[in-house]
Parts: C-alpha cells; structure tokens; sequence
C-alpha cells in the first residue's frame, strides 16, 4: 500500500470516529438536565401545584412572602385583595433553576446563572430573557389561592 494511500485512510477512518463521538456527546440523551424541581413547568404544563395560603397566620405584613411547591407568593399590599398579592412561578425560565425571593431588596434572584427579576418578576439582568411566570391568586375570606 502506498504511503499516500495508507494516510488517507487513516486519516478519514479517524475522522469519521471523531465526528461520531462528538455528535454523541452532544445527544440529548447525554445531557446533563437542570437542577429538578418538584414540578417541572414547560408551555406545555405551565404549574400543577397550586397551594393555600392562610392569610390570618402567614404573610401578613408587606413583603413577607412564602415559597413551596416551586412557587413564590409575596404581599405587596396591605389589603387582603387579590391585586395585594404577587404568586410567581420559582422555576427560571432561563434553565429551570430554582429563583430566590430577596425581601430585603423585593427582587428575584436566580443565584445559578445570574438572572435577576424585578418585584413584579420582570427580568432585569440576564441569560433569562423572559419575567418570571404569573400565577393567579384567589381570596375567600383569609385563605388566598393559587391557581394554576
């Protein structure tokens, strides 16, 4: 065999190895997903674990706020109204990291890549190119709702 032909040979075999190991690596399979939540929310399943909140034992005051089932709820105004309420997904719609409420400053903060949110969970600081999701909040008498 020709030395001209053994190299070419060679060469391309390990080309055609090179390309087949990178485009595995790169699968879907092989990636590595963001931190799980307890549910997932996608377009697809915007938030299936809507929770209560009893308004006469918890955030009673402007800025306290409770976070569970990957949803954040922060009063914002005195008055046991709906629109005194702000209910946030916690899910960063940049990779799907949990989201941080900082009450000290009222904004969001998603400590995994740097995202920030304003108090009404519009995004300030990026990768997250989009806010935060709203949810809807419902009140009956001192048990706030939200809806998913």
């Amino acid at each position: 065999m020709k030395r001209d032909t053994f190299l070419h040979t060679l060469t391309g075999g390990l080309a055609v190895a090179c390309v087949t190991c990178l485009a595995t690596a790169c699968s879907k399979s092989e990636m590595v997903a963001p931190a799980p939540s307890s549910s997932p929310m996608t377009p697809a399943n915007p938030v299936s674990n809507a929770f209560t909140v009893n308004l006469g034992t918890e955030i009673k005051t402007i800025n306290e706020f409770v976070a569970k089932n990957s949803i954040i709820v922060i009063r914002q105004a005195s008055t046991n109204l709906p629109s005194s309420f702000l209910a946030v997904s916690s899910v960063c719609p940049h990779a799907g990291s949990t989201v941080e409420f900082n009450s000290s400053k009222s904004s969001f903060l998603c400590a995994a890549h740097g995202s920030t949110f304003a108090s009404d969970g519009a995004v300030t600081q990026g990768p997250a190119a989009k806010g935060l999701t709203k949810l809807t909040v419902e009140i009956t008498g001192t048990t706030l709702t939200v809806k998913s």
